[in-house]
């Protein structure tokens, strides 16, 4: 059940208190919340490091033995992209600990993910794309690629830029909007229920 919904319900009800209406409803949206954005990190992580690592293996079993030297580089650079993003999957693994198990709370770590999305897709040109990019386009250089084949890797670098720009502005930074607004909202609504109950004149 979102906010507003439970906000009707508790313009209706006397001015009860909207957590004393049902709070265990609300804290169920909460945490919906929270395992979406917990998934949507855990999905965005496995998946980058399983084409790292499988991609880059692949990659250095190919060229173990050749006489292509420049090939390396970009498999090396696909491995070392997957143990960045494991690394920073360990990190945030230990902050969502952090978090207590309440209902702003699981708020604050469901907002936490996804800042932690948002800050990977903003920086994803530097951490992915440039490094491999110039490893790839140094074994290009070196071998004398076609043009159909500097083509090819261009546009799906092109490609990866958009996609992950595209996912940035049209679900995770909307997303957090939203994420933030309920926050605000039930700040607001649980200061003052309370100083309603602090400031309830005695019978």
């Amino acid at each position: 059940m979102e906010f507003d919904e439970m906000k009707k319900i508790w313009d209706t009800q006397n001015n009860q208190p909207l957590y004393a209406i049902n709070e265990a409803a609300l804290h169920r949206g909460i945490r919906n919340k929270r395992n979406r954005a917990r998934w949507s990190s855990n999905f965005t992580e496995v998946s980058l490091i399983f084409i790292a690592i499988v991609t880059g293996t692949y990659s250095l079993i190919k060229t173990f033995g050749g006489d292509n030297i420049y090939a390396y580089p970009p498999a090396i650079m696909l491995l070392l992209t997957g143990v960045y993003v494991f690394i920073g999957r360990f990190r945030r693994k230990k902050i969502e600990k952090q978090y207590d198990q309440s209902l702003l709370g699981d708020l604050d770590q469901a907002i936490a993910n996804v800042n932690f999305e948002i800050k990977r897709a903003r920086t994803f040109v530097w951490w992915y794309i440039l490094p491999i990019a110039l490893a790839v386009i140094l074994n290009m250089v070196m071998n004398s690629a076609s043009v159909w084949k500097w083509l090819l890797i261009s546009g799906a670098f092109l490609i990866s830029y958009f996609v992950v720009q595209f996912g940035l502005k049209r679900m995770q930074i909307p997303y957090r909007r939203r994420l933030e607004g309920l926050r605000e909202k039930l700040t607001k609504e649980f200061t003052e229920v309370r100083h309603r109950r602090f400031n309830k004149p005695f019978n």
